[in-house]
Protein backbone atom coordinates (compact mmCIF):
# COMPACT_ATOMS: atom_id res chain seq x y z
CA UNK A 1 0.00 0.00 0.00
CA UNK A 2 2.85 2.18 1.16
CA UNK A 3 4.86 1.66 -2.34
CA UNK A 4 1.62 2.72 -4.41
CA UNK A 5 1.49 5.74 -2.37
CA UNK A 6 4.73 6.45 -3.53
CA UNK A 7 4.62 5.40 -6.45
CA UNK A 8 1.84 8.27 -7.43
CA UNK A 9 3.62 10.69 -5.21
CA UNK A 10 6.64 10.64 -7.82
CA UNK A 11 4.73 10.52 -10.88
CA UNK A 12 2.99 14.35 -9.54
CA UNK A 13 6.48 15.35 -8.95
CA UNK A 14 7.52 14.68 -12.48
CA UNK A 15 4.40 16.25 -13.78
CA UNK A 16 4.82 19.63 -11.96
CA UNK A 17 8.49 19.47 -12.44
CA UNK A 18 10.74 16.91 -14.11
CA UNK A 19 12.49 17.14 -17.52
CA UNK A 20 10.07 17.74 -20.73
CA UNK A 21 12.29 15.95 -23.02
CA UNK A 22 11.46 13.00 -21.42
CA UNK A 23 8.49 12.63 -23.01
CA UNK A 24 10.31 12.80 -26.27
CA UNK A 25 11.89 10.32 -27.96
CA UNK A 26 13.30 10.62 -31.96
CA UNK A 27 13.17 7.72 -33.60
CA UNK A 28 14.56 7.26 -37.80
CA UNK A 29 11.43 7.94 -38.81
CA UNK A 30 10.81 11.31 -36.88
CA UNK A 31 14.36 12.79 -37.95
CA UNK A 32 13.50 11.78 -42.10
CA UNK A 33 10.47 13.79 -41.45
CA UNK A 34 11.83 17.06 -39.65
CA UNK A 35 14.67 17.04 -42.34
CA UNK A 36 12.53 16.78 -45.25
CA UNK A 37 10.12 19.75 -43.89
CA UNK A 38 13.19 21.67 -43.62
CA UNK A 39 14.68 21.17 -47.14
CA UNK A 40 11.42 21.75 -47.92
CA UNK A 41 10.94 25.06 -46.51
CA UNK A 42 14.54 26.18 -47.28
CA UNK A 43 13.40 25.83 -50.98
CA UNK A 44 10.12 27.51 -50.72
CA UNK A 45 12.00 29.94 -49.20
CA UNK A 46 14.85 30.46 -51.59
CA UNK A 47 11.92 30.63 -54.57
CA UNK A 48 9.46 32.77 -53.56
CA UNK A 49 11.30 35.09 -51.45
CA UNK A 50 12.42 37.13 -54.27
CA UNK A 51 8.84 37.11 -55.81
CA UNK A 52 8.02 38.66 -52.61
CA UNK A 53 10.99 41.05 -53.17
CA UNK A 54 10.05 41.81 -56.92
CA UNK A 55 6.16 42.25 -56.16
CA UNK A 56 7.46 44.84 -53.39
CA UNK A 57 9.60 46.24 -55.83
CA UNK A 58 6.71 46.38 -58.04
CA UNK A 59 4.07 47.92 -56.21
CA UNK A 60 7.25 50.92 -54.83
CA UNK A 61 7.93 51.53 -58.87
CA UNK A 62 4.17 51.76 -59.61
CA UNK A 63 3.40 53.97 -57.19
CA UNK A 64 6.51 55.89 -58.18
CA UNK A 65 5.90 55.81 -61.79
CA UNK A 66 2.04 56.78 -61.23
CA UNK A 67 2.94 59.89 -58.92
CA UNK A 68 5.81 61.01 -61.76
CA UNK A 69 3.35 60.11 -64.54
CA UNK A 70 0.69 62.17 -63.15
CA UNK A 71 3.35 65.15 -62.53
CA UNK A 72 4.16 64.87 -66.23
CA UNK A 73 0.86 65.22 -67.11
CA UNK A 74 -0.03 68.15 -65.16
CA UNK A 75 3.07 70.07 -66.59
CA UNK A 76 2.30 68.42 -69.50
CA UNK A 77 -0.95 70.61 -69.95
CA UNK A 78 0.49 73.54 -68.07
CA UNK A 79 3.43 73.54 -70.81
CA UNK A 80 0.91 72.62 -73.95
CA UNK A 81 -1.49 75.72 -72.46
CA UNK A 82 1.72 78.07 -71.78
CA UNK A 83 2.77 76.94 -75.63
CA UNK A 84 -0.38 77.67 -77.38
CA UNK A 85 -0.98 81.22 -75.12
CA UNK A 86 2.40 81.83 -76.59
CA UNK A 87 1.81 80.92 -79.97
CA UNK A 88 -1.55 82.46 -80.71
CA UNK A 89 -0.27 85.78 -78.98
CA UNK A 90 3.12 85.64 -81.14
CA UNK A 91 1.06 85.28 -84.65
CA UNK A 92 -1.46 87.94 -83.56
CA UNK A 93 1.61 90.31 -82.26
CA UNK A 94 3.71 89.16 -85.58
CA UNK A 95 0.76 89.63 -88.09
CA UNK A 96 0.06 92.78 -86.31
CA UNK A 97 2.85 94.43 -86.66
CA UNK A 98 3.80 93.31 -90.21
CA UNK A 99 0.54 94.98 -90.88
CA UNK A 100 0.73 98.25 -89.18
CA UNK A 101 4.23 98.50 -90.46
CA UNK A 102 2.75 98.22 -94.59
CA UNK A 103 0.38 100.89 -93.47
CA UNK A 104 3.46 103.00 -92.26
CA UNK A 105 5.51 103.04 -94.71
CA UNK A 106 2.72 103.24 -97.31
CA UNK A 107 1.35 106.88 -95.32
CA UNK A 108 5.26 107.82 -95.07
CA UNK A 109 6.09 106.88 -98.78
CA UNK A 110 2.56 109.10 -99.80
CA UNK A 111 3.49 112.10 -97.25
CA UNK A 112 7.29 112.27 -99.16
CA UNK A 113 5.79 112.48 -102.24
CA UNK A 114 3.72 114.75 -101.45
CA UNK A 115 0.56 113.36 -102.32
CA UNK A 116 -2.90 113.29 -100.21
CA UNK A 117 -3.71 110.64 -98.49
CA UNK A 118 -7.72 110.25 -99.37
CA UNK A 119 -6.42 109.70 -103.18
CA UNK A 120 -6.97 106.02 -104.23
CA UNK A 121 -7.45 104.91 -100.86
CA UNK A 122 -9.61 104.54 -98.32
CA UNK A 123 -8.20 105.87 -94.99
CA UNK A 124 -8.51 103.66 -91.68
CA UNK A 125 -11.98 103.26 -90.17
CA UNK A 126 -13.37 105.33 -93.09
CA UNK A 127 -16.94 105.39 -93.81
CA UNK A 128 -17.98 102.97 -95.89
CA UNK A 129 -21.94 104.35 -96.65
CA UNK A 130 -20.03 106.48 -99.69
CA UNK A 131 -17.64 103.65 -101.28
CA UNK A 132 -18.43 103.65 -105.13
CA UNK A 133 -19.68 100.27 -105.99
CA UNK A 134 -21.03 100.63 -109.91
CA UNK A 135 -18.48 98.42 -111.43
CA UNK A 136 -18.97 99.29 -115.05
CA UNK A 137 -17.66 102.86 -114.16
CA UNK A 138 -14.38 101.50 -112.58
CA UNK A 139 -10.83 101.47 -114.95
CA UNK A 140 -9.11 97.98 -114.89
CA UNK A 141 -5.92 98.21 -112.96
CA UNK A 142 -5.11 94.79 -111.79
CA UNK A 143 -6.65 91.04 -111.28
CA UNK A 144 -7.54 88.53 -108.58
CA UNK A 145 -6.18 84.45 -109.05
CA UNK A 146 -9.07 82.84 -108.23
CA UNK A 147 -8.85 78.40 -107.32
CA UNK A 148 -9.42 76.40 -104.75
CA UNK A 149 -6.79 75.49 -101.99
CA UNK A 150 -3.97 73.71 -103.47
CA UNK A 151 -4.72 74.27 -106.73
CA UNK A 152 -1.46 75.90 -107.94
CA UNK A 153 -2.91 79.23 -107.37
CA UNK A 154 0.07 80.04 -105.60
CA UNK A 155 2.62 78.46 -108.24
CA UNK A 156 0.35 80.56 -111.02
CA UNK A 157 0.83 83.73 -109.72
CA UNK A 158 4.67 83.33 -108.33
CA UNK A 159 5.54 83.39 -112.20
CA UNK A 160 3.50 86.22 -112.45
CA UNK A 161 4.44 88.30 -110.14
CA UNK A 162 8.50 87.07 -110.19
CA UNK A 163 8.55 86.55 -113.88
CA UNK A 164 6.12 90.01 -115.30
CA UNK A 165 6.54 92.30 -112.11
CA UNK A 166 2.74 92.46 -111.30
CA UNK A 167 2.45 93.56 -107.70
CA UNK A 168 1.12 91.58 -105.17
CA UNK A 169 1.73 94.41 -102.20
CA UNK A 170 3.44 94.10 -99.06
CA UNK A 171 3.29 92.22 -95.93
CA UNK A 172 2.74 88.98 -97.55
CA UNK A 173 2.33 85.65 -95.91
CA UNK A 174 6.00 83.97 -96.05
CA UNK A 175 6.86 80.73 -97.47
CA UNK A 176 6.38 77.55 -95.93
CA UNK A 177 7.10 73.47 -95.94
CA UNK A 178 3.90 73.08 -98.03
CA UNK A 179 4.82 76.16 -100.19
CA UNK A 180 8.27 76.89 -100.13
CA UNK A 181 8.32 79.60 -103.21
CA UNK A 182 5.57 81.16 -101.22
CA UNK A 183 1.88 81.97 -101.15
CA UNK A 184 1.91 85.47 -102.32
CA UNK A 185 -1.18 86.39 -100.41
CA UNK A 186 -1.59 89.60 -98.41
CA UNK A 187 -1.80 89.34 -95.37
CA UNK A 188 -4.56 92.15 -94.22
CA UNK A 189 -6.14 90.69 -97.20
CA UNK A 190 -6.55 87.40 -95.80
CA UNK A 191 -6.79 88.08 -92.49
CA UNK A 192 -9.95 90.47 -93.38
CA UNK A 193 -11.64 87.19 -95.65
CA UNK A 194 -11.26 85.25 -91.90
CA UNK A 195 -13.47 88.49 -90.49
CA UNK A 196 -15.98 87.88 -92.95
CA UNK A 197 -16.73 84.18 -92.45
CA UNK A 198 -16.27 84.39 -88.71
CA UNK A 199 -18.94 86.67 -88.69
CA UNK A 200 -20.73 84.03 -90.37
CA UNK A 201 -19.68 80.99 -88.59
CA UNK A 202 -17.92 79.91 -91.50
CA UNK A 203 -14.12 78.23 -91.62
CA UNK A 204 -12.91 78.32 -95.22
CA UNK A 205 -12.77 74.46 -95.07
CA UNK A 206 -16.33 74.62 -93.51
CA UNK A 207 -19.59 75.73 -94.64
CA UNK A 208 -18.18 77.78 -97.40
CA UNK A 209 -21.34 77.47 -99.52
CA UNK A 210 -23.58 79.35 -97.12
CA UNK A 211 -21.42 82.49 -97.23
CA UNK A 212 -23.45 85.68 -98.31
CA UNK A 213 -21.91 88.89 -99.79
CA UNK A 214 -24.63 91.21 -99.35
CA UNK A 215 -24.91 90.09 -95.52
CA UNK A 216 -21.55 90.83 -94.70
CA UNK A 217 -21.40 94.24 -96.52
CA UNK A 218 -24.50 95.21 -94.34
CA UNK A 219 -22.62 93.84 -91.26
CA UNK A 220 -19.37 95.90 -92.39
CA UNK A 221 -21.46 98.73 -92.80
CA UNK A 222 -23.42 98.80 -89.06
CA UNK A 223 -20.06 98.51 -87.31
CA UNK A 224 -20.78 94.71 -86.86
CA UNK A 225 -17.11 93.31 -88.57
CA UNK A 226 -13.72 94.97 -87.72
CA UNK A 227 -12.48 96.46 -90.90
CA UNK A 228 -9.05 97.86 -90.06
CA UNK A 229 -7.37 95.00 -91.69
CA UNK A 230 -10.42 95.61 -95.02
CA UNK A 231 -8.56 99.36 -94.72
CA UNK A 232 -4.98 98.30 -95.17
CA UNK A 233 -5.86 95.85 -97.39
CA UNK A 234 -7.16 98.53 -99.81
CA UNK A 235 -4.95 101.09 -99.45
CA UNK A 236 -2.72 98.60 -101.18
CA UNK A 237 -4.70 97.43 -103.48
CA UNK A 238 -5.93 101.15 -104.29
CA UNK A 239 -2.55 102.37 -104.28
CA UNK A 240 -2.25 104.17 -107.98
CA UNK A 241 1.89 103.32 -107.38
CA UNK A 242 0.82 99.61 -107.32
CA UNK A 243 -0.14 99.00 -110.57
CA UNK A 244 -0.83 96.47 -112.28
CA UNK A 245 -2.03 94.67 -108.95
CA UNK A 246 -2.48 90.58 -108.02
CA UNK A 247 -4.14 89.70 -104.95
CA UNK A 248 -4.26 86.07 -104.85
CA UNK A 249 -6.26 84.00 -101.64
CA UNK A 250 -8.12 81.02 -102.67
CA UNK A 251 -10.97 82.59 -99.90
CA UNK A 252 -11.51 85.04 -102.41
CA UNK A 253 -13.93 82.91 -104.23
CA UNK A 254 -16.48 83.02 -101.64
CA UNK A 255 -15.97 86.57 -100.31
CA UNK A 256 -15.14 88.32 -103.49
CA UNK A 257 -18.59 90.47 -103.99
CA UNK A 258 -18.06 91.54 -100.54
CA UNK A 259 -14.66 93.48 -101.54
CA UNK A 260 -15.69 94.90 -105.34
CA UNK A 261 -17.51 98.11 -103.75
CA UNK A 262 -13.98 98.98 -101.87
CA UNK A 263 -11.90 98.42 -104.65
CA UNK A 264 -11.06 101.22 -107.17
CA UNK A 265 -10.57 99.03 -109.66
CA UNK A 266 -13.10 96.61 -111.39
CA UNK A 267 -10.64 93.42 -111.15
CA UNK A 268 -10.11 91.65 -114.12
CA UNK A 269 -10.13 87.26 -113.09
CA UNK A 270 -7.82 84.55 -113.61
CA UNK A 271 -9.75 81.69 -112.99
CA UNK A 272 -7.51 77.82 -112.54
CA UNK A 273 -8.75 74.89 -111.46
CA UNK A 274 -6.65 71.06 -110.44
CA UNK A 275 -8.26 67.74 -111.48
CA UNK A 276 -10.73 67.10 -108.26
CA UNK A 277 -9.08 63.79 -107.13
CA UNK A 278 -5.30 65.40 -106.76
CA UNK A 279 -6.75 68.52 -104.76
CA UNK A 280 -8.17 65.96 -102.37
CA UNK A 281 -5.92 64.07 -101.50
CA UNK A 282 -3.45 67.00 -101.34
CA UNK A 283 -5.88 68.70 -98.70
CA UNK A 284 -6.33 65.24 -96.90
CA UNK A 285 -2.55 64.67 -96.55
CA UNK A 286 -1.83 68.21 -94.88
CA UNK A 287 -4.90 68.45 -92.37
CA UNK A 288 -5.55 65.64 -90.02
CA UNK A 289 -8.87 64.34 -90.27
CA UNK A 290 -9.62 65.61 -93.40
CA UNK A 291 -11.22 63.18 -95.60
CA UNK A 292 -11.67 62.38 -99.42
CA UNK A 293 -14.74 63.02 -99.56
CA UNK A 294 -14.93 66.58 -97.31
CA UNK A 295 -12.10 67.51 -99.82
CA UNK A 296 -14.04 67.19 -103.11
CA UNK A 297 -17.20 68.55 -101.62
CA UNK A 298 -14.84 71.52 -100.87
CA UNK A 299 -13.55 71.37 -104.08
CA UNK A 300 -17.18 72.22 -106.08
CA UNK A 301 -18.23 74.71 -103.57
CA UNK A 302 -14.79 76.59 -104.02
CA UNK A 303 -15.03 76.44 -108.03
CA UNK A 304 -19.10 76.93 -107.98
CA UNK A 305 -18.45 80.39 -106.09
CA UNK A 306 -15.26 81.04 -108.11
CA UNK A 307 -16.81 80.89 -111.69
CA UNK A 308 -20.67 82.61 -109.97
CA UNK A 309 -18.79 85.31 -108.39
CA UNK A 310 -16.96 86.91 -111.38
CA UNK A 311 -19.55 85.65 -114.27
CA UNK A 312 -19.93 89.41 -114.88
CA UNK A 313 -16.14 90.58 -115.00
CA UNK A 314 -13.64 89.71 -117.50
CA UNK A 315 -12.28 86.30 -116.93
CA UNK A 316 -8.57 84.42 -118.50
CA UNK A 317 -9.08 80.73 -118.02
CA UNK A 318 -6.29 78.22 -117.34
CA UNK A 319 -5.85 74.96 -115.08
CA UNK A 320 -3.00 73.62 -112.97
CA UNK A 321 -1.82 70.55 -115.71
CA UNK A 322 -2.23 73.45 -118.48
CA UNK A 323 0.76 75.70 -116.42
CA UNK A 324 2.80 72.45 -115.91
CA UNK A 325 2.98 71.22 -118.97
CA UNK A 326 4.57 74.21 -120.87
CA UNK A 327 4.32 77.15 -117.53
CA UNK A 328 6.34 79.78 -120.47
CA UNK A 329 3.95 79.91 -122.99
CA UNK A 330 0.52 79.48 -120.32
CA UNK A 331 1.79 82.26 -118.31
CA UNK A 332 2.61 84.34 -121.61
CA UNK A 333 -0.73 84.24 -122.85
CA UNK A 334 -2.25 84.52 -119.44
CA UNK A 335 -0.44 87.86 -119.63
CA UNK A 336 -1.10 88.73 -122.96
CA UNK A 337 -4.99 87.97 -122.52
CA UNK A 338 -5.13 89.95 -119.27
CA UNK A 339 -3.59 93.26 -121.13
CA UNK A 340 -6.01 92.87 -124.45
CA UNK A 341 -8.73 91.16 -123.51
CA UNK A 342 -9.69 92.72 -120.26
CA UNK A 343 -7.39 95.94 -120.09
CA UNK A 344 -4.89 95.69 -117.26
CA UNK A 345 -1.96 97.60 -117.64
CA UNK A 346 0.85 95.70 -119.20
CA UNK A 347 3.24 93.96 -116.87
CA UNK A 348 6.27 95.94 -116.44
CA UNK A 349 8.87 92.26 -117.98
CA UNK A 350 8.33 89.76 -119.49
CA UNK A 351 9.16 85.96 -118.04
CA UNK A 352 11.87 84.54 -119.17
CA UNK A 353 12.92 80.81 -119.07
CA UNK A 354 15.21 81.26 -116.04
CA UNK A 355 12.54 82.18 -114.14
CA UNK A 356 10.50 79.29 -115.13
CA UNK A 357 13.60 76.91 -114.37
CA UNK A 358 13.96 78.56 -110.54
CA UNK A 359 10.29 78.58 -110.04
CA UNK A 360 8.97 75.53 -111.56
CA UNK A 361 10.10 72.54 -109.37
CA UNK A 362 10.54 69.19 -111.87
CA UNK A 363 9.75 66.71 -109.88
CA UNK A 364 5.71 68.36 -110.45
CA UNK A 365 5.90 67.37 -113.76
CA UNK A 366 7.41 63.93 -113.55
CA UNK A 367 4.87 63.35 -110.47
CA UNK A 368 2.15 64.53 -112.66
CA UNK A 369 3.00 62.20 -115.86
CA UNK A 370 3.14 59.39 -113.62
CA UNK A 371 -0.31 59.89 -112.17
CA UNK A 372 -1.63 60.05 -115.51
CA UNK A 373 0.10 56.70 -116.55
CA UNK A 374 -1.05 55.19 -113.60
CA UNK A 375 -4.54 56.29 -114.21
CA UNK A 376 -4.96 54.88 -117.58
CA UNK A 377 -4.72 51.38 -115.87
CA UNK A 378 -8.14 52.22 -114.16
CA UNK A 379 -11.43 51.31 -115.23
CA UNK A 380 -13.38 54.11 -117.01
CA UNK A 381 -16.44 54.50 -114.62
CA UNK A 382 -18.10 57.51 -116.99
CA UNK A 383 -17.87 59.49 -119.68
CA UNK A 384 -18.55 63.45 -121.02
CA UNK A 385 -17.32 63.79 -124.28
CA UNK A 386 -14.09 63.05 -124.17
CA UNK A 387 -13.37 63.30 -120.90
CA UNK A 388 -13.29 60.31 -119.11
CA UNK A 389 -14.17 59.80 -115.41
CA UNK A 390 -11.70 56.77 -114.06
CA UNK A 391 -11.94 54.85 -111.00
CA UNK A 392 -10.17 55.35 -107.74
CA UNK A 393 -8.81 53.82 -104.73
CA UNK A 394 -11.03 54.63 -101.94
CA UNK A 395 -10.21 55.40 -98.58
CA UNK A 396 -12.48 53.14 -96.78
CA UNK A 397 -12.77 49.16 -96.73
CA UNK A 398 -15.21 47.48 -97.78
CA UNK A 399 -17.19 46.96 -94.95
CA UNK A 400 -17.73 50.48 -94.70
CA UNK A 401 -20.58 50.69 -97.73
CA UNK A 402 -22.45 53.92 -96.46
CA UNK A 403 -19.29 55.90 -96.51
CA UNK A 404 -17.72 54.22 -100.09
CA UNK A 405 -20.68 55.14 -101.53
CA UNK A 406 -20.76 58.90 -100.11
CA UNK A 407 -17.24 58.98 -101.11
CA UNK A 408 -17.92 57.67 -104.88
CA UNK A 409 -21.59 59.91 -105.36
CA UNK A 410 -19.22 62.88 -104.24
CA UNK A 411 -16.53 61.79 -106.70
CA UNK A 412 -18.72 61.45 -109.89
CA UNK A 413 -20.19 65.02 -109.50
CA UNK A 414 -16.73 66.39 -108.75
CA UNK A 415 -15.67 64.93 -112.07
CA UNK A 416 -18.71 65.92 -113.97
CA UNK A 417 -18.01 69.56 -113.56
CA UNK A 418 -14.33 68.62 -113.68
CA UNK A 419 -14.88 67.91 -117.58
CA UNK A 420 -17.44 70.93 -117.82
CA UNK A 421 -14.69 73.18 -116.94
CA UNK A 422 -12.44 71.30 -119.74
CA UNK A 423 -15.55 71.71 -122.77
CA UNK A 424 -16.02 75.10 -121.12
CA UNK A 425 -19.81 74.37 -120.38
CA UNK A 426 -19.55 75.02 -116.92
CA UNK A 427 -18.66 78.42 -118.01
CA UNK A 428 -21.95 79.50 -119.14
CA UNK A 429 -24.39 81.65 -117.74
CA UNK A 430 -27.30 78.69 -117.85
CA UNK A 431 -25.11 76.04 -116.35
CA UNK A 432 -26.73 73.59 -113.34
CA UNK A 433 -24.55 73.48 -110.84
CA UNK A 434 -24.60 70.85 -108.08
Amino acid sequence: MVSIVQSKKKRTRRRKGGNTTSYITFGAKSVVCLAIFAVVYFIGMMFFQPMLRDEEKASRFKSAKDRLVGKVKEEGHAWKEEIQMVRGQGREKVEKELIDKAWTQFIEGKQQKGKPLDQGVLQPHASKENVQSGLNEKPTTGFMVLGMHRSGTSMLSGLLVDGFGYKPGKPLIQPAFDNEKGFFELIPAVLQNDEFMRNQQIHWASKVGKYDSEYALEQTKQGNIDTQKLDKAVAVLNNPENIPWLQKDPRMCITMRTWLPYLNSKPAIIFTYRHPLEVAMSVHKRESGFTITRGLRLWINYNKAAVTNSADLCRVLSNNNVVLDDPLAETMRISNELTTKCGVPAPPKQITKDIIESFVDPSLQHNKKQLEEKSKERMVLEKHGDCEVREFESQYTETQKLLRETEMKTYLMAMKIYCDFQSGDAYKSDYEWP
